[in-house]
């Protein structure tokens, strides 16, 4: 490898850049606005870039359709954060004030829907069956989990399936989804795409493991919003599930914290003298091994740079 991964997608990504801000088209009204100011605030681009990458194993022709692909994944990640932030009531997101608590709920739900018809808008010309199933399927999902994500708030009932099932269609499911609108924008082989598929998976449940760790860990500086908000907003997650599962006096305290609502920083300070932050963190740990075994056989230099995400990801697991 000659270069490192951001390097190597640079001038992909100032296309995708481009192509963004010429989309939100900011001044035109507080939807344009909080949208535009939404994207330059930052965030990893993750999915758009593994779009980007699995699209370089197909046709170099395609080049404007994987561009618009990548676009379009982006302003969907960018929709589901406003719109989460809705559900879970937060002041704050990468460090700024949300469009929720700046505009109120009317505005950030048509700011939402303005980002996601945009994604939509952004693809709308690419010829590919495959390609427009798997979007339209995914946004179905992607809503449902949503959905589920609200009725499980405060269920201290909830199973460990649940809370995979949850995270699989919030995070998971999207850089799934990027993977395969990435190879479908430029034809890659299906053999390599099944194997694409589940590193996807594989990195995105990691993924969202560890962003779960993290915000019991990790300061509000780091995390740009405040620190056990999931705890907060009854958003159960895996730490706090496996602690439930092995500890009667933490259920007792959970279940009575369910009913009240009351004193979530109890419930935090004692997680935090348990192993349950490290046992939930082997299980991210395990999904990044098995996303490794997932790339065998995929061809250089793509390969080096998915095995360079992954140890990105380890490297915060650490």
């Amino acid at each position: 490898m000659t270069k490192p991964f951001k390097t190597y997608i640079k001038p992909d990504l100032k296309q995708i850049d481009n192509y963004i801000r010429y989309s939100l088209q900011p001044g035109e009204s507080i939807v344009n606005d909080e949208s535009f100011n939404l994207y330059v605030t930052g965030g990893k681009k993750l999915r758009p870039s593994l779009a980007l990458l699995v699209g370089k194993l197909g046709d170099k022709n395609k080049y404007n359709d994987l561009i618009k692909t990548a676009a379009s994944l982006e302003l969907i990640h960018m929709a589901s954060l406003v719109h989460d932030d809705i559900i879970d009531d937060s002041k704050t997101r990468r460090k700024h004030k949300t469009t929720y608590y700046k505009h109120g709920y009317f505005q950030a739900v048509n700011t939402g829907n303005y980002l996601l018809s945009s994604a939509i808008e952004a693809v709308a010309h690419i010829e590919h069956q495959d390609f427009h199933d798997s979007y339209a399927e995914a946004m179905k999902k992607i809503v449902e989990g949503e959905l589920f994500q609200f009725d499980t708030q405060f269920d201290d009932t909830q199973t460990i399936d649940d809370y995979y099932r949850k995270i699989y269609k919030k995070t998971a499911l999207l850089i799934v989804l990027s993977i395969k609108l990435g190879a479908y924008a430029t034809n890659v082989d299906d053999e390599l795409l099944e194997k694409l598929i589940q590193y996807g998976y594989n990195i995105g449940m990691s993924f969202q493991i560890l962003d779960d760790c993290l915000d019991f860990t990790a300061s509000e500086k780091v995390l740009g919003k405040p620190n056990f908000s999931d705890l907060k907003n009854g958003h159960y997650t895996l730490p706090v599930l496996l602690l439930r599962d092995e500890d009667p006096n933490f259920r007792s305290m959970l279940k009575e914290y369910s009913y009240t609502r009351k004193n979530s920083e109890k419930l935090s300070k004692y997680l935090l003298k348990t192993n349950a932050i490290s046992q939930s963190k082997k299980v991210s740990s395990s999904y990044l091994d098995e996303s490794l075994q997932n790339i065998e056989g995929i061809p250089s230099p793509v390969k080096d740079y998915l095995a360079e995400v992954v140890e990105k990801l380890r490297d915060r697991l650490n």
